[in-house]
């Protein structure tokens, strides 16, 4: 399309204002590796490469001095053939990029954050009578991106945030090749022989789960309408905001994603589910991770099955119940959900 540079620049201008106020609050450690991941993309490296230390760490300091520049700034417009459009505009602007192959988006996400990036269209799919957008190479990214999000009714996958995520979780098994759930996905893939390859065939195959999820998350949301994106607002960067997502991800996993994995027998597809099974999740629903234990143990996947039907109506049931008790006392509402939940 015409002034794809232009569009580009708009896109990342946005992408660095929202790093610029938030890249800090990560841990240095997690900050550190993706600055690590952030500076591949930016240079068009392959995930696997290694970067020599004083390479990249003069790197992060100019771009932690850019960012210092324009901290406070306002989110600036979208230009788009010669029409102007607020950042959060997804529809207008997706339209009128019209038939130029490219997507783009910009939402909120966890503690209210906004997120955006532009990418190529790789396909628009349905699934149960949702749209699913699946973007490939990404043209504009903020430092971290989330493989999935869900804006209106449409479902937008983002297959290169997929692929970094499940690399550098396998960068990160592979320091103890522990015999755990990431282990025992990556074992249905040749890694060690073609790293390549089987990192394709992997984000091939969990591209349905997130989109399993994500089919959930839509279902739940016609139920518990937008106030809940409202509620997670007011408790964004708190115990609750966290309680909240945990269940509603329970909720929509029990209702989708593992259901069908179950149906289909998708071995290395509930491996890797469970190897991204938060902390929260676990603390909230143990008796789900413990079936899969079972599973892994004997091989017989009843117990997970008759888990994943339990919680399909117990956490669609306690999310309407924080939602009332949102409705009654707004904010203050915090303190009573933690309780309700725990």
């Amino acid at each position: 399309m015409k002034n794809l540079e232009i569009l580009k620049k708009q896109v990342q201008f946005n992408c660095d204002r929202v790093d610029a106020e938030n890249a800090q609050t990560f841990g240095l450690c997690i900050y550190l590796l993706r600055m690590w991941d952030y500076y591949r993309w930016w240079h068009g490296l392959d995930l696997s490469a290694q970067v020599p230390n004083e390479e990249i760490l003069p790197w992060i300091g100019d771009v932690e001095e850019y960012w210092e520049g324009i901290e406070g700034c306002s989110f600036g417009d979208i230009q788009v053939n010669g029409q102007s459009f607020a950042p959060f505009q997804n529809k207008e602007i997706n339209d009128a990029l019209g038939q130029s192959d490219l997507i783009y988006s910009g939402g909120l996400s966890y503690g209210g954050i906004p997120m955006f990036f532009l990418a190529k269209l790789d396909r628009i799919e349905e699934a149960r009578g949702f749209k699913v957008v699946i973007a490939g190479d990404e043209l504009a990214r903020g430092l971290y991106g989330f493989p999935a999000m869900l804006q209106d009714q449409t479902i937008f996958i983002r297959r290169e945030a997929l692929r970094n995520f499940i690399w550098s979780r396998y960068d990160e098994w592979q320091f103890s090749k522990r015999d755990n759930p990431m282990g025992r996905a990556v074992a249905f893939y040749d890694f060690s022989e073609d790293p390549a390859m089987s990192l394709d065939r992997m984000v091939d195959r969990e591209l349905n789960t997130l989109i399993l999820h994500e089919v959930g998350e839509c279902l739940l949301k016609n139920d518990l309408g937008d106030t809940w994106g409202e509620m997670l607002i007011d408790f964004a960067h708190s115990r609750t905001e966290i309680i909240a997502r945990a269940v509603k991800d329970l909720a929509a996993d029990c209702l989708t994603t593992l259901p069908s994995l179950i149906e289909g027998n998708s071995a290395s597809s509930i491996h890797f589910y469970f190897s991204n099974f938060s902390d929260m999740r676990k603390e909230l629903y143990p008796e789900l991770l413990e079936a899969y234990k079972a599973w892994v143990l004997s091989a017989d996947i009843s117990l997970l099955h008759k888990a994943t039907e339990n919680g399909s109506g117990k956490w669609r049931k306690i999310g309407e119940e924080i939602l009332d008790l949102y409705k009654e006392s707004g904010k203050s509402a915090g303190e009573l959900i933690n309780k309700l939940v725990q």
